[in-house]
């Protein structure tokens, strides 16, 4: 009996069944964080937000600023 169409005993080719449907949606995560991690470097290093008490890297960036 199948469970979930997976065989009793695991295979190799167990990891490249569940790969194969989810590498487009692996892919995606992937883009979508890089995309999202370089939006958020650039929105905190920007100007108007350097001296922004609420940045959590107000101290850092205004110290980097000056030199």
């Amino acid at each position: 009996m199948a469970f979930l169409g997976l065989r009793k005993w695991p295979t190799p080719a167990i990891l490249l069944q569940f790969l194969k449907p989810m590498w487009p949606f692996m892919a995606a995560g992937a883009i979508v964080m890089y995309t999202v991690s370089t939006i958020q470097d650039k929105a905190i290093r920007a100007p108007q937000y350097i001296n922004d008490p609420k940045n959590p890297y107000a101290a850092q960036l205004a110290s980097k600023a000056v030199h």
